[in-house]
């Protein structure tokens, strides 16, 4: 978003001087639909790999209005090694942007909400089922979750936070309970209910020479109703802008690596494992339009 917003400046700034401001207002779009296309090395969300490890495709496209809101899509294999019967992503989002009014208006804000889904999963496609879903289980199985978001940046350094109104991708005593689906720690799993489970985290990016920047991100998801689940998540990385609107970019991602996520076993086949929270290097290759 902020390329095209940077556009349009320009533009703005070559009229001359005689043409009204009514008229500069009308020439510039109301809508705006920025949106990219990139290949990685792994998807790693808030530390943890969705690909188990492998590489993945994602893209993403946004309508952007000049009144701040927006709505947009966004998708990506996944790997039903981690996400039981799983093998695409498709979020769904739509918030409002903007500035903060008065003395504060170098704040910016980004209020939204995101649905995730995952077609066709659903924790009974899990290798560990049964005993995990007992006869006349009712709750529901599926993993696609809902999430509210917000956001306040100010020069280059982002906070973000946000909470999840549904279960966290599917989580419940019946497929996550303790002793059941973490063999890294037995001990470990779910009480109760995992609505209202919650992020924060900080992000930062600054240019530090013509087309390079460097960018950071700390942060901690709480998951409600659990043991031994929460996570600390981290990233340190470099991206360069390349001609025609691609770039490459390339990343460390690591963890506090809870005993939980450790030796992970497939739910797809129950017998492979991953360390599915263990640091990483992510390259990516990506284009902007």
């Amino acid at each position: 978003m902020m390329k095209h917003t940077l556009i349009s400046l320009a533009l703005a700034g070559s009229i001359a001087a005689p043409v009204t401001s009514a008229f500069a207002e009308e020439s510039e779009p109301s809508w705006t639909f920025p949106g990219s296309v990139t290949v990685a090395s792994d998807y790693i969300f808030r530390g943890q790999s969705q690909t188990w490890g492998e590489m993945t495709a994602q893209a993403g496209i946004e309508a952007n209005h000049s009144s701040g809101f927006y709505f947009g899509f966004f998708g990506s294999n996944v790997s039903d090694e981690w996400l039981p019967g799983a093998n695409l992503e498709t979020d769904l989002y739509t918030g409002f942007r903007g500035s903060l009014p008065g003395g504060a208006s170098e704040v910016g804000f980004d209020i939204g909400v995101v649905y995730y889904m995952y077609p066709g999963a659903d924790w009974k496609e899990s290798g560990f089922n049964p005993p995990a879903f007992p006869e006349g289980t009712t709750r529901a199985s599926n993993l696609d979750s809902g999430e509210v978001y917000l956001a306040l940046s100010y020069s280059g350094v982002t906070f973000k936070t946000g909470v999840m109104f549904t279960d966290y991708f599917g989580w419940n005593t019946n497929n996550s309970g303790v002793g059941i689906g973490f063999a890294g720690d037995l001990d470990a799993g779910v009480t109760g209910d995992t609505s209202g489970s919650y992020f924060y985290e900080l992000n930062a990016a600054y240019e530090v020479a013509p087309g390079w920047t460097i960018n950071g991100q700390v942060g901690k998801q709480i998951i409600h109703a659990t043991t031994g689940m929460d996570i600390v998540y981290y990233k340190a990385g470099v991206t360069k802008a390349l001609p025609s609107g691609f770039s490459i970019s390339a990343f460390y991602s690591g963890t506090d690596e809870p005993d939980s996520y450790k030796g992970f076993l497939s739910l797809r086949n129950t017998v492979s494992d991953s360390d599915i929270a263990e640091g990483t290097f992510v390259a990516s290759i990506g284009k902007s339009f």
